[in-house]
């Protein structure tokens, strides 16, 4: 009762500060976004509780953002409103959960769910404060939009611009409301595919660090990061493009982890060293790129639960973040910008198509046997650009997934399609 008590405190003091001013109107801005997702991941590894994971929903997000009120300090609040909609109806009982939808103790799917987050801010100069309902895009701790809804984190994020060409940022949050959920729980971190002793939660998670524009392009990250009594890591990457002339670019994006458990050590032993790369060159409308991933240590990559692997390969169906787990990538982009066909412009189309193949996989309980798991990724998306239907988004993905672990981890073979239309206005 006392924290939830300082959170109250902590979140609306501001707040009602901020309101007292007229000014707060001054520079704000809102969007409204309706979601439509339909999810399927059809498994083809048995045995298994659910021959797939299915659902459809409709999806509404409202984002609203004030400016700040005059003065040394200004004030002022934002607010995030979701609300979700079952569109599959009573057939979803009998799928696995998608992370769409919340789930129930007897797995049936309630009609619709809603949720609101207010974040109170203050500005000094170049440095921010923002405390309340978060979505943090950091390596070390990401809100993930591969579903209906991003999750979202209680607790303090503070950004500072007063260095030219430096962000410092740092984060700390107590709470996350998954995606799928309308409740707070304790952050913690998932036991996938056994890599470690158990799952767990603990009373807080904060990280700290910056990004530095090399220059106009190449830019630097660094960022301390602690899950307590769980983890503890460091992250270092940089990413850029880079022009080789006037119709080539190179791009790059490295990535590297090194964690280690922490505290009371609640998960068990934490020993890993991540180091990942995606390098692609553009020519025109085509980009072409290699990724490359190599886990070192002695468990997997840990990383905060209800997220993505915060890795370069972001794939639909696996994580590949397995101990000692080697992954090679090919991954092939076009762009469809100025392309026509019988006067019929093509202008916000994109094709992406990816494969990848993990192999050395040591899942620790199986001694020294290996086992490995393969992607092959299809992504095609259209965004209306100009019009009265400007802002309609449509896309369509789908993976073939396969490996050969033992059925009762995490990640299994199967075919997955992802199909959702967005439609968002700024007001």
């Amino acid at each position: 009762m006392k924290k939830t008590s300082l959170w109250v405190w902590v979140y609306f003091c501001p707040l009602f500060s901020a309101l007292a001013h007229a000014d707060l109107v001054t520079d704000s801005s809102a969007e409204l976004t309706l979601r439509n997702f339909y999810f399927d991941r059809d498994y083809k590894q048995d045995p298994y509780p659910y021959t797939a994971a299915r659902d459809w929903a409709q999806g509404i997000i409202f984002n609203g953002q004030s400016g700040y009120t005059d003065g040394t300090v200004g004030f002022g609040v934002d607010v995030l409103a979701m609300a979700g909609f079952n569109l599959i109806g009573d057939r979803a009982d009998d799928y696995a959960r998608s992370n769409l939808l919340p789930v129930n103790a007897d797995n049936s799917r309630d009609d619709y769910y809603g949720k609101i987050g207010v974040t109170a801010k203050a500005k000094f100069k170049k440095n921010e404060l923002f405390v309340g309902d978060l979505v943090p895009r950091l390596p070390t701790i990401f809100s993930s939009p591969a579903r209906l809804f991003p999750q979202t984190y209680r607790g303090a994020r503070f950004v500072s611009n007063e260095i030219p060409k430096l962000q410092l940022e740092g984060f700390y949050v107590d709470q996350v409301r998954q995606r799928d959920s309308i409740h707070y729980s304790d952050v913690g971190t998932d036991n996938i595919n056994r890599r470690f002793d158990q799952s767990a939660t603990t009373d807080y998670f904060y990280s700290f660090g910056g990004a530095y524009q090399l220059n106009d392009a190449y830019r630097i990250r660094a960022y301390q990061a602690e899950l307590h009594d769980i983890y503890q890591q460091q992250f270092l990457g940089f990413n850029g493009k880079q022009p080789l002339n006037e119709q080539l670019t190179f791009l790059s994006d490295v990535r590297f982890f090194n964690s280690q458990e922490a505290g009371r050590q609640k998960i068990g032993d934490v020993d890993n060293q991540h180091l990942s790369g995606l390098f692609g060159l553009n020519y025109q409308n085509h980009t072409l790129s290699l990724g490359y991933m190599q886990a070192f240590g002695s468990t997997g990559l840990p990383f905060l639960s209800g997220t993505e692997s915060p890795v370069v390969l972001d794939f639909m169906s696996s994580d590949y973040s397995n101990k000692d787990e080697k992954v090679y990538s090919l991954r092939y982009e076009y762009d469809f910008k100025n392309v026509k066909l019988a006067d019929i412009s093509f202008n916000g189309l994109r094709f992406m198509t990816r494969y990848a193949k993990g192999q050395d996989i040591d899942l620790l309980s199986y001694g020294d046997k290996r086992f490995k798991e393969e992607s092959m990724e299809l992504d095609l998306a259209y965004k209306i650009p100009e019009g009265k239907l400007k802002g309609i988004g449509m896309r369509a993905r789908f993976s073939h997934y396969r490996n050969d672990m033992p059925t009762n981890m995490v990640f299994h073979s199967a075919n997955e399609t992802r199909l959702n239309i967005d439609y968002s206005f700024k007001f």
